[in-house]
């Protein structure tokens, strides 16, 4: 399944009502230091996540705070 991340700039607020997290994985970067958080929410009898991804210790030209687009991670 295809994640589309954006520059968290471009996130609105009200996206995100709605959705705990279900999930923390630490150490996700070569430096061990960057973080996503898997957020998810139930409407009906289907799941929709988002992610979001922090890496510190970022390139130059990279973003250090990235947001997926809202997708389907379950069906029930």
């Amino acid at each position: 399944m295809a994640k589309v991340f954006r520059d968290y700039a471009e996130v609105r607020e009200d996206m995100m009502e709605g959705f705990t997290v279900a999930k923390v994985l630490a150490g996700i970067n070569a430096e061990g230091s960057g973080m996503m958080l898997e957020l998810e929410r139930t409407i009906d009898n289907v799941v929709l996540g988002i992610d979001v991804i922090y890496n510190p210790d970022h390139e130059e030209d990279e973003t250090p705070f990235m947001i997926s687009d809202e997708y389907v991670k379950e069906i029930q």
